[in-house]
């Protein structure tokens, strides 16, 4: 079965080297703090991709000395838990948290240096985020259950290019606040900041196929109201003529307007330039307009 788009970018997240302490520190931070649960009562992750499940139960493990099993379903759901009290508050611990804070917010602590926030945001994204296939539609967002944490993850994010700064969106839906992109230029740019530069590179692409079936699509309407307007005016010019020659006759008209009446009549819906080509005397195509507007006026005055 094809995998998501979401998925394709939380795999190439997932991949990054974080060696460094505090790039693993940051990134684990992101997961951990907006993933399902985060408190001293309940910590858990639960997701439909194997591999962040693993990086979750990693990250535990790594940081805070603490293993966890992941618990698969016959539906393809994965839940990793910190099933002990004990272990949770190791867990905190490793974040420079107590568990007794008043709300949930960003410890910048654990984001060394602005060269994390990239590794944070990953992980956040990993933990809680979503991106929809640029094919069809252009939104990236981030479901929070935290209005603290929500505020802080837009200050963040806002922070990410001082010169011009990304200008994230919120939107309450059911429990969650929802911070949300809908234009392709931030999705490809927090993509790139974030480590998907693959991914974010199919969302260029998508909007350049974009661009260019749109623009096939406004050409074809355009040949297609080009082409009725002209058989239109073909068969309007076809009716005069046959009006000439059902009174009077082509050898009424003048010479230089027989064929060109005879052509007509035959080709209703011939375009003025096939016309000027199709003449024993080529002419120009404005020329055969003019020629054409005559016979028009010769018919009214019948």
């Amino acid at each position: 079965m094809k995998k998501s788009f979401t998925y394709e970018v939380k795999k190439e997240l997932l991949a990054i080297d974080r060696e460094r302490e505090e790039a693993f520190l940051a990134f684990c931070y992101g997961l951990f703090l907006f993933s399902s649960a985060f408190s001293l009562n309940t910590m858990y992750i639960k997701t439909e991709n194997r591999a962040l499940a693993e990086a979750y139960a990693s990250g535990a493990k790594r940081l805070a000395g603490v293993a966890v099993k992941i618990a698969a379903t016959k539906g393809g759901t994965y839940t990793c838990e910190i099933g002990t009290a004990e272990d949770r508050k190791k867990v905190f611990s490793a974040f420079s948290l107590t568990g007794s804070e008043f709300t949930l917010r960003i410890n910048r602590s654990n984001i060394d240096s602005e060269s994390c926030y990239a590794d944070f945001l990953a992980g956040a994204f990993c933990a809680c985020g979503s991106v929809a296939n640029p094919l069809k539609d252009y939104h990236l967002e981030f479901a929070v259950a935290y209005y603290q944490l929500c505020k802080d993850l837009m200050k963040l994010i806002s922070e990410i290019e001082p010169d011009e700064p990304l200008q994230p969106r919120k939107v309450v839906r059911k429990y969650d606040m929802v911070v949300y992109f809908k234009d392709s230029e931030s999705i490809e740019d927090l993509l790139f900041f974030m480590g998907a530069q693959s991914n974010a590179f199919t969302v260029v692409n998508a909007k350049v196929e974009k661009d260019i079936r749109n623009r096939a699509n406004r050409l074809k309407n355009c040949d297609s109201a080009n082409l009725d307007k002209v058989t239109k005016a073909g068969v309007k010019q076809a009716k005069a003529i046959r009006r000439i020659k059902n009174k009077k006759g082509f050898e009424w008209l003048p010479e230089e307007l027989r064929e060109l009446a005879a052509l007509r009549l035959e080709n209703p819906d011939m375009s003025l330039s096939e016309m000027a080509e199709h003449l024993s005397e080529p002419i120009s195509r404005s020329g055969v307009n003019h020629r054409l507007k005559r016979l028009e006026k010769m018919a009214e005055e019948l």
